[in-house]
């Protein structure tokens, strides 16, 4: 008697071709199968070794393998979803519409392959048509050129496509994870311009007479924060008495989605009547605004306690003195409301022009933290948990061990951007 589990091979008498089933564990409605066919007994045999092999490693197999594209929305929809962060979920879907389906969406998810997963890598790197201004034509006709994309693209695809193999992989849809097979796209290396020391104390001392634009910037140089971990900052994150600022919410433009069925017509999210945030399980978070939402970090990491430097503290002592805010208020307001990052980067780049300053960007702020701190000689772990890179800051709550060795970091920052000198 043939050991339960172990698989069949039969002969068809039709047509010689030899069948391989094995039975799978049942899902409590019906018995379930999977049968494959090969001309040649030799190959059945090795077929269903295959198959015992897999289905012990895996604990079960697909019956029915969907296309890549199939499986690639199943996977955002139903399983990255609840674990991923609006914006994040976004990222991934633009990844996986813009290269994974359009270059291998209509493979069988079990057909995968790595040549397969190499070209998706130079299909999204391959040049795209772009429309510019011909530099030639003085009315500013336009020319087709073609633009080469960066190589961080495909990299950003290929994590995509591997994330959504592991589930895959667990879920008895395939045996392999082929991506782990393949060598990820390098990473573009980018040269991000900042700000050097000098320039960030004539940043500071240029908008030193106006109390809101020197908060911002201040807090940005000498507390290393995230644009939305600035904008998010309640009072009651502030302590001045103890000279701490904790960085537990941040504020964000969330994107709504359409929620009517059927489709109300209308273009964007926003104007739909049944509009709604995707949030996903277990994520903390609530409107303040018109689609600016404060949420926690991204994770735990960028949950910490930063020490305020001397002139920081002055600054924010003058911004704040006067002002009733209860401990759940933002400190940062536009006429009662949030500030929103695209107004306030548009503000950070007319502060750089009104002082005679190259254009950055406002996230090269924190890079100019980290620049100076590190020629400050702030060791790598420190620079870590000022900037909210590192894992340590937080457990079950905020520990502190490092808070003497960061405010010492902080405070020796300070006095090197002092703009009063």
């Amino acid at each position: 008697m043939r050991e339960k589990g172990t698989g069949s091979i039969t002969q068809r008498s039709t047509d010689g071709m030899y069948v391989v089933r094995v039975e799978l564990p049942s899902d409590g409605l019906k018995r379930r199968r999977k049968t494959i066919v090969r001309k040649k007994k030799a190959d059945a045999i090795a077929a269903l070794r295959q198959m015992r092999k897999d289905l012990e490693r895996a604990g079960d197999l697909a019956t029915a393998s969907p296309t890549v594209e199939q499986w690639m929305n199943q996977w955002l929809d139903r399983i990255a979803r609840p674990r991923l962060k609006p914006n994040t979920l976004d990222s991934y879907r633009g990844s996986i519409t813009r290269y994974v389906i359009p270059s291998i969406g209509k493979v069988r998810l079990d057909k995968l392959t790595p040549a397969h997963v190499r070209k998706m890598h130079d299909y999204a790197m391959a040049p795209r048509a772009t429309l510019v201004p011909d530099p030639e034509d003085p009315e500013g006709a336009l020319v087709e050129v073609l633009k080469p994309r960066s190589s961080t693209t495909a990299l950003q695809a290929h994590r995509v496509l591997a994330k959504a193999l592991v589930d895959a992989e667990r879920e008895g849809r395939v045996t392999r994870n082929v991506a782990t097979l393949v060598d990820a796209p390098a990473k573009a290396v980018a040269v991000r311009e900042s700000l050097d020391a000098d320039e960030a104390r004539r940043l500071l001392l240029s908008v030193a007479d106006d109390a809101t634009l020197a908060t911002h910037w201040s807090v940005a140089l000498l507390a290393g924060l995230r644009q939305g971990e600035r904008l998010g900052l309640t009072r009651g994150q502030v302590d001045l008495e103890r000279g701490m600022i904790t960085v537990s919410w941040q504020l964000q433009r969330l994107r709504w989605r359409h929620g009517c069925k059927p489709a109300c017509g209308r273009k964007r999210g926003a104007d739909c009547p049944d509009r709604y945030i995707r949030m996903p399980d277990g994520q903390e978070g609530h409107e303040v605004h018109g689609g600016l939402w404060l949420t926690r970090p991204k994770s735990r990491k960028g949950w910490r306690e930063v020490p305020i430097a001397a002139p920081l503290h002055a600054v924010l002592t003058r911004y704040l003195e006067g002002r009733a805010l209860e401990p759940d208020d933002l400190i940062f307001t536009d006429e009662g409301r949030p500030v929103d990052p695209s107004r306030d980067s548009a503000a950070w780049s007319a502060s750089l022009e009104a002082a005679g300053l190259p254009a950055v960007v406002l996230h090269s702020a924190r890079h100019t933290t980290a620049t100076l701190l590190h020629a400050l000689g702030a060791d790598e772990q420190t620079r870590m948990q000022i900037l909210g890179h590192s894992s340590a800051t937080v457990t079950a709550g905020y520990t502190h061990l490092s808070n003497a060795i960061t405010a010492d970091a902080m405070g020796r920052l300070g006095e090197l951007l002092d703009p009063r000198g």
